[in-house]
Order: C-alpha cells, then structure tokens, then sequence
C-alpha cells in the first residue's frame, strides 16, 4: 500500500479537486483507492461521501482498537472508498498535539494495509499537528502550486517545515495547478520555480472553469470530460505519480 498526502500551506490552491481526479485515474487502473478526508471544511466528503457511515467523533483517531472499517463508505466511484471529515475533525489537532503518541495516522493506515493499493490523504491547509502525521505517513507528499509569488513561498516555508520535523525531502512532490500560460506573472513563476529546484515540479495542470464545476456536479474531470486538455495533463501527473510511487499491482 502506497500514501500519497496532498497538501499546501496556502487554500484555494484546487487540493481537494486534484485528490478527486487522481481517486478517478487509480479506478480506471484497477486500484483499490481509500480517500481520507482529514480537513475539517469536509470538501472530498462533499464530493465522494454517501453520508451512510457512522459519525467518526474526533477522539476516536486515538483509539487504537478501533475498527476503521465502520467508518469507510463507498462512493460513486468502484474500488474507491472515503473515511469522511466530520465537524469534530476540528477539534483533532489540539487532541493530537495532547497526546503522548504521535503515531496515530500511521497506525491507522497500518491497520488497513491489506485492504487498499493507494490512500490519498486529503490534509487540511496549514501547517500543524494533523499535516504533521501526514507528511511522517506518507510515502510521497503531492503539492500542488498556482504560479503565483505567494505559492513559491509557502513551498519554501514547507521546505523549512520537513527539515524542522526530519522528513526525508525527497518526498515532497511540488506540481503547478491552475496554470495560464497566457499571463506573464504564471510564465515567469515557473521560470523562477525551476531555477531554484534541483529537479522540475512533477507536472502541471492548466486553468479551466471544469475544475470549478467539480463542486457542481460532483465528477472528476477526467471522467464527465476525459478528452479535455485538462485531463491530459491530470493522466500525466497521475502516471508521474505512478513511476514515483512505483505503483503496481
């Protein structure tokens, strides 16, 4: 079972609907897909959830002999399955931060190793003790970046961020979402991005209003419009993840 986290420091940066699309390109390849909702904005929950599944409360994430599987539901998608968010999720970090453990992700995910090929982590923006566990569980963590000024630094600051908590680099996997190559500023962005990495981002993903309607009408992109450009450049960032990850059956 591989991990992939997806997070940024910054919100509004298409997080939730890159997991969705990428929960899509692993069912067309035949991998059994767990989606872990751990922002409390609930917005993979929006789109995948049933809402058929039990309250997961926040304290039962340091519950080391719970049964996840009464949590996990189903969703419009086969092979793909999500652990919902709840409004307790909120209150997860400070109990995180109390406990004496800080295991408790990675315990879980441990728990449900025979059962999944890939798990995305659907992480909440910021920087605390929940994103924390992600980045330690994680195999790979997927970053998505809009190539704006702000975007490049708060991919310096997560940088700073797996140095302070002695996570290997190496699994940082920044990519550019929401890219306009028409506007000078996203231009020069990916120039001064690339200059300062010792490898390139592992893709990019142009702007298009589909993105946006994924809120709507709750379907990845590269499966309501599959021969779309957009969904050209989501295959390839999920076959780059793929090589990554060496993910196989």
């Amino acid at each position: 079972m591989k991990v992939v986290a997806v997070h940024s420091q910054k919100g509004g940066v298409g997080k939730t609907s890159i997991t969705l699309n990428l929960a899509h390109e692993a069912m067309t390849y035949g991998f059994e897909t767990l989606v872990i909702d751990l922002d409390a904005q609930g917005s993979a929950t929006f789109l995948l959830g049933q809402g058929i599944a039990p309250k997961l409360r926040a304290k039962d994430w340091l519950n080391d002999q719970i049964d996840w599987n009464q949590f996990i539901e189903a969703t419009p998608y086969d092979g793909v399955f999500i652990l919902p968010a709840r409004k307790g999720l909120r209150k997860l970090d400070r109990l995180m931060s109390d406990a004496v453990s800080d295991k408790h992700l990675k315990q879980l995910l441990k728990s449900l190793k025979s059962q999944f090929d890939l798990v995305l982590l659907d992480c909440p923006p910021g920087i605390n003790t929940v994103t924390e566990q992600a980045y330690r569980a994680a195999n790979l963590v997927l970053v998505p970046l809009t190539p704006t000024p702000l975007c490049l630094q708060s991919y310096a600051d997560l940088a700073d961020f797996t140095r302070d908590i002695k996570t290997d680099p190496n699994r940082m996997a920044p990519f550019f979402n929401r890219v306009n190559q028409r506007l000078a500023l996203h231009r020069q962005c990916l120039k001064t991005f690339a200059a300062g990495q010792d490898s390139p981002p592992l893709g990019w993903v142009r702007s298009t209003t589909l993105m946006e309607q994924i809120a709507v009408n709750k379907r990845a992109v590269t499966d309501s419009h599959p021969e779309h450009p957009v969904s050209r450049d989501l295959s390839e960032l999920w076959k780059a993840i793929v090589r990554r990850l060496d993910l196989h059956h």
